[in-house]
């Protein structure tokens, strides 16, 4: 409406010019003498046809100027939403990770001292009691069970094969794969570190889902990963030419539907691209913090 993007004196000089122009036709109209010959304007009338285009011309540069504001207005909201997503996530992973540290430093701490004086009794009470000896036996295996599954859920809070980088972290993968299934792997990474790190963990959970997943059902020969970089988008894509996916559109595992709620939650999407006898494609997007400013625009 133009009540937003015209400013209170370019009202005032419409309205006047309006008047000025309304008066000046109204005094040529009874001020035209017989001396002046048909159909030539008058000095006045003159006049406010110039003050009428510039009139028209402000107008148009007023309405050009609100087109371009409203333009910046929505990159500046854009990029400061990005950059919200970009803080919520960073702080989500350092959450993760001070969780992690605390559950090894508490939890697991007690439970090998727990599994030290485990030891000792079994020591001090070897062939003592065999039946005490079976039941402390138990013990220790059902400590081991606990501390084996510790240290799942803080792998899972942070793996530790993304200490050496993303790259190093998905070319482990890709080769334990490749060891145990023997299915041929190819990558091409085009990213930098910083790229890799703000969605390191979920990237990395996510290929390892869709290799378990290729393992147990594609009867692929050949896996390719790419990970590339496009502005400010991280774009994952994982292909197999395997079997593909049953039904339409394809069924989803617990695995997969997890990782769309978890990609969602970063502000991303996952999409699978399936075909029977024609493989399965895995297309992920997630946005990257902005790290420009918006442009200023100038008129």
């Amino acid at each position: 409406m133009p009540q937003r993007w015209l400013r209170p004196p370019y009202r005032l000089s419409i309205l006047a010019c309006l008047a000025a122009a309304a008066l000046a036709a109204l005094h040529a109209s009874h001020a035209a003498g017989p001396m002046q010959q048909a159909g030539t304007p008058s000095p006045l009338m003159l006049a406010c046809a110039v003050l009428l285009g510039a009139l028209a011309l402000l107008l148009w540069r007023q309405h050009r100027l609100a087109l371009r504001l409203q333009a910046l207005e929505q990159l500046r909201a854009e990029a400061e939403q990005a950059r919200l997503a970009g803080e919520q996530h960073k702080a989500r992973a350092q959450e993760r990770l001070r969780i992690g540290r605390d559950i090894h430093d508490d939890l697991g701490q007690h439970l090998l001292t727990l599994k030290i004086d485990l030891a000792m009794l079994q020591t001090s009470t070897h062939d003592a009691a065999p039946l005490l000896a079976r039941q402390l036996d138990m013990m220790a295996r059902n400590i081991d069970l606990s501390i084996a599954a510790l240290r799942c859920v803080i792998h899972d809070l942070r793996p530790p094969a993304l200490d050496a980088g993303l790259q190093a972290a998905c070319d482990g993968l890709l080769a334990d794969f490749k060891r145990t299934t023997g299915i041929d792997c190819s990558c091409d990474y085009r990213l930098d570190a910083a790229a890799g790190s703000a969605h390191g963990p979920l990237l990395y959970h996510v290929l390892q889902e869709a290799l378990a997943n290729i393992a147990r059902h594609a009867r692929a020969t050949h896996v390719q990963l790419s990970l590339q970089q496009a502005g400010a988008t991280l774009a994952c894509r994982i292909s197999d030419d395997g079997v593909g996916l049953s039904g339409s559109p394809p069924r989803l595992g617990c695995g997969l539907s997890g990782m769309h709620e978890r990609v969602a939650a970063a502000g991303g999407s996952l999409h699978i691209e399936s075909r029977s006898g024609a493989g399965t494609t895995l297309r992920l997007s997630l946005p990257l913090a902005a790290c420009e400013e918006a442009p200023v625009l100038h008129d």
